[in-house]
Order: C-alpha cells, then sequence, then structure tokens
C-alpha cells in the first residue's frame, strides 16, 4: 500500500507520511463502474493504486489516469458538485480519503497541511497539462489557494503576537550572540509572513479588487523607496523613467506586490554589482510597463514554469510570488511576458487595459 503513496507525497518526512497515511483507506471498483458523476455531490478523494480510468466532461473523454493520479479534484472540499465523470476501464484499486479526514488535518496539522497542498498543487497541475482543461486546471488550484487560506487565517493570530514579543525581547537583550538569535528568528517570522500574503492573495478571487487612478511616477517612486531596504544601494542601481503626469488604473495594494515580487526576482538574479530598469509608457487603452535587469538570466529549460504554484528556482521561497504576480496582473485584465537570456538578464512585460471607467 505505502509505494505508491510515499512516491505522491516524497518530499515529506518519514514521521510526517506516518501522520499522513491514516487518512487514505484501500478500495476496489470492478471494470466500467462510475467512480464520480459530473453535476453530482461527492466527498470523496481518490488517489489511483492501480489500473485506469477516463475523465469524461460533457460526454468528450479528456484524459486517461493512471497509477498515481488524483481523482476526484478538490471539489468536495469546496462544496461544489463534481465538474466532470470518472469510469473505471479495468478493475482498479484506490487510496480513497474524504472532506472530514482532510479537514481534521488541517484543524490538528496546519503546517503538514500546507505541505500535503503542496504536494497535490503539483500532481494535479501535471495532470492538467494532459487534460488540457482550463476551466478544471483553475477551478482545483482556486480550491486550492482557498484551502490555504484557511490554514493562514489560523496561524496568522500566534504568528504576530510571537513577533511582537521578539520585538520587546530584542530591546531587552545585552548579549551579542542573543540578539543575533533573535534577528534570525525575525527573518524568519518576516519570510513566513510574505507567505502567508502569498498564500491568501492566491486564495482571492477577482472580485476583491479595488480600482483607483494611480500616478505612475509616484507609484514607483513609492516602490523603489520600499524595496531600497533590501539591496545594497551601491552594488545594485534602481532606474525609474515613467513620465510624471502617467495615471493608470488598478488596485494600489495588489499592484505594490507584484511589483516588489519582480524587484526581488532581479535583485536575486544579479550577482555583485548590476541595475534595474523601470520603465512605462502609455498605449491605446491601457499601459505597458517593464522591469529588466542585468542578471544571470532565467534557464530557458524552466521559464515556462516559472508562474506554476510552488515552483521554486534560484533562492529558496514559497513558490507563490510570481504565481501571485501572474494573477493579479490578470485580474487587472492584463497579462505578463517573460524574456530572458543566460548571463544577460531578464525584462519582465506587463501590458494592462483599463477597465470601462
Amino acid at each position: 500500500m505505502e509505494e505508491v503513496l510515499k512516491e505522491l507525497f516524497q518530499g515529506i518526512s518519514e514521521k510526517e507520511f506516518e501522520e499522513i497515511k491514516p487518512l487514505f483507506k484501500l478500495v476496489y471498483f470492478p471494470k466500467g463502474t462510475p467512480l464520480i458523476k459530473e453535476g453530482e455531490w461527492g466527498d470523496e478523494v481518490y488517489i489511483l493504486k492501480t489500473g485506469s480510468v477516463v475523465v469524461i466532461k460533457k460526454g468528450q473523454v479528456l484524459a486517461e489516469l493512471t497509477s498515481g493520479d488524483i481523482i476526484g479534484e478538490m471539489s468536495p472540499l469546496e462544496k461544489k458538485p463534481r465538474s466532470a465523470t470518472v469510469v473505471a476501464t479495468e478493475n482498479i484499486e484506490l487510496f480513497e480519503t474524504n472532506k472530514d479526514s482532510f479537514f481534521n488535518l488541517l484543524k490538528t496539522k496546519p503546517m503538514l497541511a500546507i505541505g500535503l497542498l503542496k504536494t497535490l498543487s503539483g500532481r494535479i497541475r501535471k495532470m492538467d497539462v494532459e487534460i488540457v482543461d482550463r476551466e478544471l486546471q483553475e477551478e482545483r488550484l482556486a480550491t486550492l489557494g482557498k484551502l490555504g487560506s484557511t490554514i493562514v487565517h489560523d496561524l496568522k493570530s500566534p504568528l504576530t503576537a510571537i513577533k511582537g514579543y521578539t520585538s520587546m525581547l530584542k530591546e531587552d537583550l545585552k548579549d551579542s550572540k542573543l540578539k543575533e538569535y533573535v534577528k534570525s528568528i525575525e527573518n524568519s517570522l518576516t519570510f513566513i509572513f510574505s507567505f502567508i500574503e502569498d498564500i491568501l492573495e492566491f486564495g482571492r478571487d477577482k472580485r476583491s479588487i479595488n480600482i483607483q487612478k494611480i500616478n505612475l511616477s509616484w507609484f514607483f517612486n513609492e516602490i523603489v523607496e520600499l524595496f531600497t531596504g533590501s539591496i545594497d544601494r551601491d552594488k545594485i542601481k534602481l532606474n525609474v523613467n515613467v513620465p510624471e503626469e502617467l495615471e493608470g488604473y488598478f488596485d494600489l495594494s495588489k499592484m505594490k506586490r507584484v511589483f516588489l515580487n519582480l524587484l526581488k526576482n532581479s535583485s536575486e538574479a544579479i550577482q555583485g554589482e548590476g541595475k534595474i530598469d523601470i520603465e512605462a509608457k502609455e498605449i491605446k487603452n491601457g499601459i505597458i510597463i517593464t522591469v529588466s535587469d542585468n542578471g544571470k538570466g532565467i534557464p530557458e529549460n524552466i521559464i515556462d514554469r516559472i508562474f506554476d504554484p510552488f515552483f521554486t528556482y534560484g533562492k529558496s521561497g514559497s513558490g507563490l510570488g510570481m504565481t501571485v504576480v501572474k494573477k493579479v496582473v490578470e485580474d487587472h485584465n492584463g497579462k505578463i511576458e517573460v524574456k530572458s537570456k543566460e548571463g544577460k538578464g531578464t525584462t519582465y512585460t506587463i501590458t494592462i487595459s483599463y477597465p470601462e471607467i
């Protein structure tokens, strides 16, 4: 029983695996059995151990799934009917879990649940490349985002308290070594809070956007000022080339997150000295904004994956930063393109269409 589950959850420790294993039970279905029916409700989620099934939507076969694939999506966790029918094409064995088991894990082991969400997200993304059904993919990943939001809301209050006590502790400490330890705790908390904000944004829908008219020259000067403290200005030059009168329409706080993420990526790509250029110009019914660096560039074999949820490259991170960037831009009726050449640098180009005002 354990081999397929271990392969699926290979990124977790043996102890964590032993805690996840009781969530699943082994079940059997004969050939021709419809495990799931489109439009019906159900609580079960399956992982296929042996055999194969077909996924059918609106009468069309979308894909064949085999050992290790997830069946049942995440719709029971979001209280939605099934979006496709799944039928066994031969006798099959599956690992079955359900809504109650999953939410018990969220309550008792929230950090372990985050790891489980990462694994499920990666597996679902791989399956959806084969299924080639964008509607299904977005629905599933949105569900994972909402589940992540449930977890981090519970974590945020105790973490905020820890952050406050840590700041107080730092003020009273005299020992330099102990101050170093406290600084390390603060850095870890900063990373966790950033991860939390990424997950919360990942789970929000388009309706949460608050469009405002923004002066872009002021906006990017604010961004540069916010970001300056995290880089060595003697080594990395930030240049802003934005007309003083240029205006745009977008959600101020969300777009701040977008450009702070892009600047972070660009600065981490610069080895030694370098520069980051920010430019913006008006086009018909919209604006184009570019962020360019002369850093090490993004390898060609991963550039198509940088917006995938939980995909990381280079320095460590949540793996959601660029996913959030793409989501926010697209929520603004925009698009983001990336061009990069190893050893030369990377350019991010964002095109945003103005809403009907």
